[in-house]
C-alpha cells in the first residue's frame, strides 16, 4: 500500500531538483530547488527507517540481510544499467571516456567523498551509506534490546543532528566570507535523513502523531516558516549551509508527517476537478528515482539538439525526463521488484 501524501512529497522533491536543473533562472524555484534533494533525504530517513520499525514492532525482531537485499534490488539494478548507458551515450555524443578514479568512485557508491563522473550522484552515496549505516545501528540496538527505549533513542538522535550541523558549522566558518562553499561529505549532509528517522521514530514508537494531527494547521505554518530560509539566502551562502540547511530540513520533516494526515476537500466537485494532477503527481512520485537517475543526461540531449529559449527549452526538459523516467523505470526496476518479492519476500 502506498501514502499518497508521501508519494506527492516525492514528486514535489524532484520537481525541485528539475528546476534546479533548468534554464529558469529568474523563478524563485531555481534558487530553492537545490534543497529537493534535502527532502529526499528527509522522506528517505523517515520511510527506510520506517521498514525496520515496523518490523521490530510487528515480528519483535529484525532481518537486516532482508532488508539489505531488499534495497539492492531497489537501488543497484536501475543505477548500474544507467551509469553504463550513460557514458556509452555520452561516449557516442562527444567522445567521453571516464577515467578510473571517477569510474570507480561512481561503482562503489563513493561520490560524496572521491571523484565522480555525474554531478548529481553523490546523493546516492550519501543514501547508501544511510542503508549501511541504519542496518549496523538498528541490528546493535535491537541486540542490546535499546530501540524502544524512548529516552535513550530520541537523545542520541538529536544529538547526531546537532553533531551533523556543528561539523558543517565548522567547514563552513573558513569560508564564511565566500559568495559559495559546496560540500557534499555524507557526514555533513546526514542531519536530513536524521531528522527523518527521529520523526519516524516518534511516529512509529511514541503517540507524537496524534498531538501532531490535532495542532497540524498549526505545525504546517511552523514548516512555511522554517523552510523560509531557502527562498531568503542562496544556495552554497554561509547562513544556508549552517542554521538555514537545519531549520529547512526540519521544516520537511513537519511537512513529511503532515503529509501522512487524512485530508479531505470540501467539496466532491473540487475532489473530482484535482484528481487527475493528483494522480500525475503520484505517478512522478512513484518513479521520482529512476527520473532523478536520467534527467541530468536529458538534459544535456535537450542544450544539444533544442535552442528554443529558456522557457520552452525547460518545459520540454521536465517532459522528457519525466516520460524518460518513468518508461526506463518501468523497464528496469518494475522487473526487478518483482523478482525481490518473489525471491526476498
Amino acid at each position: 500500500m502506498r501514502i499518497v501524501g508521501l508519494d506527492i512529497l516525492r514528486s514535489v522533491a524532484i520537481l525541485l531538483v528539475l528546476f534546479r536543473h533548468s534554464q529558469l533562472f529568474n523563478c524563485p524555484l531555481f534558487d530553492f530547488g537545490w534543497l529537493g534533494v534535502d527532502l529526499f533525504f528527509v522522506l528517505s530517513g523517515f520511510l527506510v527507517s520506517g521498514l525496520i520499525f515496523s518490523e521490530y514492532k510487528k515480528r519483535n525482531k529484525l532481518n537486516t540481510k532482508r532488508f539489505l537485499l531488499r534495497r539492492g534490488f531497489k537501488i543497484y539494478p536501475a543505477f548500474y544499467i544507467f551509469l553504463a548507458g550513460s557514458i556509452l551515450i555520452e561516449h557516442y555524443r562527444d567522445g567521453f571516456v571516464p577515467t578510473l578514479p571517477d569510474l570507480l568512485g561512481e561503482i562503489f557508491y563513493m561520490q560524496s567523498y572521491l571523484s565522480h563522473i555525474w554531478t548529481h550522484t553523490w546523493s546516492l552515496a550519501v543514501e547508501e551509506h544511510f542503508y549501511l549505516a541504519i542496518a549496523l545501528l538498528s541490528f546493535i540496538a535491537y541486540k542490546t534490546k535499546s530501540l524502544d527505549k524512548q529516552k535513550l533513542v530520541i537523545p542520541v538522535l538529536i544529538s547526531l543532528i546537532v553533531l551533523s550541523f556543528c561539523m558543517r558549522l565548522y567547514v563552513s566558518y573558513p569560508h564564511r566570507n565566500e559568495p559559495f562553499f559546496s560540500f557534499m561529505a555524507t557526514h555533513l549532509r546526514s542531519d536530513g535523513i536524521l531528522i527523518g528517522i527521529l520523526i519516524g521514530y516518534l511516529y512509529h514508537f511514541t503517540s507524537f502523531f496524534q498531538f501532531f494531527v490535532k495542532w497540524r494547521w498549526v505545525f504546517l505554518l511552523i514548516s512555511a516558516i522554517l523552510m523560509a530560509p531557502g527562498f531568503m539566502y542562496p544556495g552554497g551562502s554561509y547562513t544556508m549551509n549552517t542554521l538555514g540547511l537545519s531549520t529547512v530540513n526540519l521544516g520537511f520533516g513537519l511537512l513529511t508527517l503532515f503529509s501522512l494526515t487524512n485530508l479531505r476537500l470540501p467539496t466532491q466537485a473540487l475532489r473530482t476537478s484535482l484528481q487527475p494532477i493528483v494522480y500525475l503527481l503520484t505517478l512522478i512520485g512513484r518513479h521520482s528515482y529512476s527520473i532523478y537517475l536520467w534527467h541530468i543526461a536529458c538534459r544535456n540531449f535537450m542544450n544539444d539538439h533544442f535552442h528554443y529559449g529558456a522557457n520552452l527549452n525547460s518545459l520540454l526538459f521536465f517532459i522528457l525526463s519525466i516520460s524518460v523516467g518513468i518508461i526506463l523505470s518501468l523497464i528496469i526496476e518494475r522487473p526487478f521488484l518483482k523478482i525481490r518479492d518473489r525471491y526476498v519476500p
